[in-house]
């Protein structure tokens, strides 16, 4: 019997995680694995599939992989993981960068698989390097001079920049910061407007870090840590231990992530792999929510505020 695979994980990169399962499929006799994929470009993202799950019963997905947060973050949600899914400190192999970082789940049911990092793109042709920012604060400050773009309310990777800044500085410090905003669908739009001096500032995933230097572009590393995007792994008891095993040695091992991490500049969890050079210069400081902040966080709140911003 097959196992239902959950999977809403890297839009930039969903090419090439397709292309490896594909491979993977195709090696390996009596595959016990059905992939059902999620997120932009799909029938539904997985924050609304796991609803319309839940409105008939329970979570359908034997296992899921995916940087969608809610589903990890929303209490209302998170408790049925409790009563289905898997909990252990080490069901995937963390690296010891990643250890002391907020994002391992205390309560072990949701394992970080790849992390991706969001850091500030700065066009050094159009902002004074005495007035380059060097943390998300100093882009809500007053005398913050300069247009800065993110993309946007409704992915992970923005929705993950406004719990952190939430967190750390509260609600008002999020409507501060959205009310300056230049607020693309995604994040590659926004880098298209810091790469051709629209704005001067973009918050976006490391994979456009790499373009520093082009343009004259700069990558900053925040002084709060880069705004993680993790993707956790959850998986159901009844799916066997010797099942598992096989997904997490030939899907979402050391293979894959370090495939990921070539092409997007992402960090790898395993820990036989090395983590990105940006990463490493800038001791992989992290920014992530407690856990306990989600415990009293209130999403419906959140998305009435992010719906009041439209991407332009």
């Amino acid at each position: 019997m097959s196992n239902k695979v959950y999977w809403n994980n890297i839009c930039l990169l969903s090419s090439i995680e397709e292309s490896f399962i594909k491979e993977r499929q195709t090696k390996l006799e009596n595959f016990p694995f059905y992939f059902e994929y999620y997120g932009l470009g799909r029938s539904s993202s997985m924050t609304a599939k796991i609803k319309e799950d839940l409105k008939e019963g329970q979570i359908k997905g034997d296992i899921i992989v995916s940087t969608d947060l809610d589903i990890f973050q929303d209490r209302d949600i998170v408790k049925h993981f409790h009563s289905n899914y898997k909990k252990g400190p080490s069901l995937l192999p963390l690296n010891n960068s990643l250890l002391n970082t907020k994002i391992p789940d205390p309560n072990g049911y949701f394992h970080p698989f790849v992390v991706i990092p969001l850091v500030m793109v700065v066009n050094t042709n159009l902002i004074k390097e005495s007035e380059i920012p060097e943390s998300l604060e100093d882009l809500i400050d007053p005398n913050f001079k300069y247009r800065y773009a993110f993309g946007g309310v409704h992915n992970s990777a923005g929705r993950s920049l406004l719990k952190s800044l939430w967190c750390l500085y509260g609600k008002s410090g999020v409507e501060r910061f959205l009310s300056k905003s230049t607020i693309t669908s995604m994040p590659a739009q926004a880098f298209h407007q810091v790469m051709t001096g629209q704005v001067e500032v973009a918050i976006v995933p490391t994979i456009f870090a790499l373009r520093k230097g082009v343009n004259g572009l700069k990558g900053i590393w925040p002084r709060e840590g880069a705004v993680a995007i993790p993707s956790y792994v959850a998986c159901k008891n009844n799916v066997t231990t010797e099942d598992f095993n096989l997904f997490l040695n030939t899907i979402v091992g050391s293979d894959l992530q370090l495939q990921l991490k070539n092409a997007g500049d992402i960090i790898p969890t395993h820990p036989d792999l090395p983590i990105t050079s940006f990463a490493m210069d800038n001791n992989c400081k992290l920014l992530y929510p407690e856990w306990e902040f989600f415990d009293t966080f209130d999403h419906d709140e959140f998305y009435r505020l992010c719906d009041n911003y439209k991407p332009f």
